[in-house]
């Protein structure tokens, strides 16, 4: 027969009880980045003012700040990442909501008569209750309170998700339009190529036709504008190919694109430096780097839910129902309850292990997660600063290069005029002048395609 609890062994329970509350607590102790000081190759300060976070500013282009801008209100994916920020505040709201007592409420009536009563010509009983109720989930071992927290972290990293998906929409809108200009600028020169190899080869017509320049001297002349105009479809399929990224991007229509961006543009160029610092600095602001921690963080406490689950859940519960009867000879009447209730873990099937072992796995993976973004930051930066270290240089090499490849272009095209000079010598000088300047743009726009790298993989926006 079950005996209930004395007043020593209820004060017994309560002291264990007591006791055990904080053994499902965990101390969570944010991870510390093991980098070194500097990084391996030449960075630029960092400038950590709220303008230098827009980076793209650097290019003075307004066509791409304006699709940025664009970029950042519509952008799709971006907005899918927003709408999840309300789905995490709504769990740490529910979450929350655990802490508080239940208040539920019941009502009803009812109107009877029995056999007995009809067959003597008894009255019919009328009879109304409303039973308000409350039930209380004492968080003593810290089940709600480690849920508490994990939805808190879990809405730290929603918010630094945006931030990822908002960095990676306006890096993919700087790299298509970076892209554009390229192709823009490729058309352009290889058109006025083209325009170049047209009037050498009238002029070769010419000389055919007043017998000073041979019928191979004419065929080379017409393959060289043929090579020129072969070219052309690429570099146009480039550029439709950027305009409908672009489209896909800010989530407008390719031909509102067109009408703005069809006017000729030159390739973007940085003013200013991007912002690098130390690898302290890129692994504290890197949002993909914070956003590993809060899901670590979450994970952590995951493990504090699931310990809970091992120790009793304590509950307080009461109500209250007044009864009125409507009947001859009867009253009114009430019934109200109150009192704790414990619900033992005795025997789960496992279960609960199985659960903690899970979140354990879990937590193990998430700080094997914020440990591999540390990583791959670092690598990012290190890789971008090798490369934009020398885009200069190559740059400034191909500037001379283009400059040689027209001067030598000059020349052989008017030797060749005055007859001292052979054809070849002016063929094989317009292809490497082409080549001199597509070359050139290639550099330019691999300038500002290391730019933005750097830029995204440092996230720490120009150093003016």
């Amino acid at each position: 027969m079950a005996r209930p609890l004395g007043r020593r062994n209820l004060l017994m329970w309560s002291a264990a009880t007591l006791a055990l509350a904080g053994c499902a607590d965990v101390n969570y102790l944010a991870p510390t980045a093991d980098v070194a000081g500097k990084f391996d190759a030449a960075a630029p300060g960092r400038d950590t003012s709220p303008e230098a976070r827009m980076w793209w500013r650097a290019f003075r282009d307004p066509q791409l700040d304006q699709l940025i801008a664009a970029g950042n209100a519509r952008n799709l994916t971006l907005q899918q990442a927003i709408a999840a920020i309300d789905e995490a505040q709504a769990s740490v709201a529910s979450v929350n909501g655990n802490d508080l007592p239940q208040v539920q409420a019941s009502a009803g009536a009812q109107r009877a008569l029995s056999a007995d009563a009809a067959a003597s010509g008894g009255a019919i009983t009328t009879s109304t209750y409303i039973t308000p109720s409350f039930s209380w989930l004492l968080d003593i071992f810290g089940a709600n309170r480690n849920a508490r927290k994990a939805a808190a972290a879990q809405l730290d990293a929603a918010y630094l998700s945006a931030d990822v998906a908002r960095l990676t929409i306006e890096s993919s809108i700087a790299a298509a339009y970076v892209n554009l200009r390229y192709f823009q600028e490729s058309i352009a020169l290889t058109n006025r190529s083209i325009a170049s190899r047209k009037r050498s080869l009238e002029l070769t017509q010419t000389q055919f036709n007043l017998g000073s320049a041979s019928k191979l001297d004419v065929l080379q002349a017409d393959q060289l504008v043929a090579e020129g105009e072969a070219t052309l479809p690429a570099y146009e399929t480039g550029f439709d190919q950027s305009l409908a990224q672009l489209a896909m991007l800010t989530a407008q229509r390719s031909a509102d694109l067109r009408t703005r961006l069809t006017r000729s543009a030159p390739q973007p160029s940085a003013r200013f430096k991007p912002s690098v610092g130390v690898p302290a600095d890129v692994v504290r602001d890197r949002p993909d780097v914070r956003m590993a921690e809060r899901n670590y963080a979450a994970a952590a406490y995951g493990v504090g839910v699931a310990k809970a689950a091992f120790y009793p859940s304590v509950s307080l519960s009461g109500s209250i129902t007044p009864l009125h009867v409507s009947s001859p000879g009867k009253s009114s009447i009430s019934y109200w309850a109150i009192g704790p209730a414990i619900n033992l873990p005795i025997f789960t099937g496992g279960q609960n292990m199985a659960n903690l072992k899970a979140s354990e796995s879990r937590a193990v993976q998430a700080r094997l997660g914020w440990e591999q973004s540390v990583l791959k930051a670092i690598s990012e930066v290190e890789s971008g600063l090798a490369a934009y270290n020398r885009d200069g240089r190559n740059i400034a090499a191909q500037q001379r290069l283009v400059s040689i490849s027209k001067e030598t272009t000059e020349l052989s095209r008017s030797s060749y005029e005055i007859g001292e000079g052979t054809f070849i010598n002016v063929l094989d000088s317009e292809r490497a002048y082409l080549a001199a300047q597509q070359s050139l743009a290639t550099a330019v726009r691999q300038q500002a395609t290391d730019y933005v790298t750097l830029s995204v993989a440092a996230a720490g926006g120009t150093a003016r």
